[in-house]
């Protein structure tokens, strides 16, 4: 495996990944530094060649909230919303940076949970970026699902992954309830518009198999943007 790092504000920027030819990239936010778990995962399914950019470090629910939002549990960090101040840094700073190493086709934005929530707000937000991949999203984020109906992307993607857990909205929490019909809402609005995309359905709760569940929305995704 041939990886990079460097530092940049709060954040560590690794890229995995060495290929003679351009090739996608998956831009990857990760809680607790799963990037080379993702990877791994990545090769035992023979995903295509691409580079995986894992972003890492503090600030998870301040960088990647897209408003202020109390904490969904007691004892929980509240949401701070800086998503609007940390997106210009990955689009301007991180991306510059990363491309300088490496020559890319196509840039995918990829999250699991929050990141998974911030990944789909970014893409309303800029056109950087070509596709997405949210998997066990934050769709329940207060004002989130008005947000995505008042307002149309910049560009659109040219395809969307979306994946849950079957036991992740069969909660006692009434908010979290919503996650996988509100999930299921935009897969299905995005395919009435014509945009690739898929919705699946994965075993089991939030925490389990994150690193397999990214990896295959990796693989969907790549497989698709070769069919365009």
């Amino acid at each position: 495996m041939s990886e990079q790092s460097f530092q940049l504000h709060d954040k560590t920027i690794t890229i995995y990944g060495e290929w003679e030819k351009p090739v996608p990239v998956v831009y990857f936010h990760s809680f607790q530094k799963e990037g080379e778990q993702v990877w791994d995962e990545c090769r035992r399914l023979s995903v295509p060649q691409f580079y995986l950019v894992e972003i890492s470090g503090e600030g998870w629910n301040r960088d990647l909230s897209p408003w202020a939002a109390e904490a969904l549990f007691p004892g929980e960090e509240k949401m701070e919303g800086g998503a609007p101040a940390w997106l210009p840094i990955l689009t301007d700073e991180i991306i510059p940076q990363v491309e300088q190493r490496i020559q890319v086709t196509h840039r995918v934005i990829a999250g699991y949970s929050l990141a998974g929530l911030f990944a789909y707000w970014a893409m309303y937000n800029t056109s950087v970026f070509d596709s997405v991949i949210s998997c066990s999203a934050s769709f329940w984020y207060p004002d989130f699902m008005d947000y995505v109906k008042e307002h149309a992307f910049p560009k659109k993607p040219l395809t969307a992954y979306f994946s849950i857990g079957n036991k992740e909205s069969k909660v006692k929490n009434a908010v979290m309830q919503t996650t996988e019909p509100n999930t299921r809402f935009l897969q299905h609005t995005l395919e009435s518009e014509g945009i690739a995309s898929v919705f699946e359905l994965n075993n089991g709760n939030h925490f389990i198999q994150s690193e397999w569940r990214v990896a295959k929305g990796i693989q969907w995704t790549l497989r698709a943007l070769k069919r365009l």
